[in-house]
């Protein structure tokens, strides 16, 4: 799940906030019972981690590649991480890593590298990715340390959009280009949350799972790039290397 998803479930858990959980239940090894009769204070996102505050526990959860949360719609024959009763409505956390957290543990993250922040900078992910010469486009994008909450469905489009090669080096790339790459990974961030927020996400893919490029016609290469072995979706003549 990357951040824009996030974003959008802190939105979702809105309504639930500062109303009494009832049971905490699921198979995740955090204080359940601390949680019971507590309430959720906030939500708040950071990259792909979504961040809960309850009465006397916080807790840190990442999707990792498959995980998922559902409200009042639990899914069969799976038995959730943490699943939060309100009485007469339910949260559930699938397939997911939860840690809980100390006290002011948030003061820990860097806010200015997630792209969903209103504390992002532009400049210091540009100073970033300029300190990885030798780094792959496709590396760089996936980086957390300079691009929070980027995942892999961003990365391919992003480089789409921006006619690069996943496996094009950033000591290759101009100074307008690496700008430009750096503009686009936050621009898209916020498209890519107005399109689910929409639920139109994947009809407005342009090369991620496609099977052919949206601008020659040719056919769209899948390949796993970069030191982090992932699956890049490109033209090989748009987006020449």
């Amino acid at each position: 799940m990357e951040g824009p998803s996030i974003v959008i479930a802190c939105e979702e858990l809105k309504p639930f906030l500062k109303k009494k959980i009832k049971k905490a239940t699921g198979t995740a090894k955090i204080p359940l019972r601390a949680i019971s009769g507590s309430t959720l204070k906030s939500a708040r996102s950071w990259g792909k981690h979504l961040l809960l505050f309850f009465s006397d526990v916080n807790l840190r959860i990442h999707f990792l590649m498959f995980g998922s949360y559902r409200i009042n719609n639990p899914r069969e024959n799976r038995i959730p991480k943490l699943e939060l009763d309100y009485g007469d409505s339910k949260i559930y956390f699938y397939s997911c890593a939860i840690k809980e957290q100390p006290k002011g543990f948030e003061k820990n993250y860097d806010w200015s590298i997630d792209l969903m922040s209103p504390e992002w900078d532009s400049k210091k992910a540009l100073k970033n990715v300029q300190a990885n010469q030798d780094a792959q486009v496709c590396d760089v994008l996936m980086d957390q340390d300079i691009f929070a909450g980027l995942g892999n469905i961003m990365k391919n489009e992003i480089q789409f959009n921006t006619r690069l090669h996943p496996e094009t080096k950033v000591k290759d790339l101009s100074l307008p280009r690496l700008k430009a790459l750096v503009k686009e990974a936050n621009r898209y961030a916020w498209q890519f949350y107005e399109w689910k927020k929409e639920n139109v996400l994947k009809r407005n893919w342009q090369v991620m799972r496609k099977k052919s490029c949206p601008i020659c016609g040719r056919n769209i290469k899948k390949k796993v790039t970069g030191k982090l072995k992932r699956w890049s979706h490109f033209c090989n003549h748009c987006q020449k290397k």
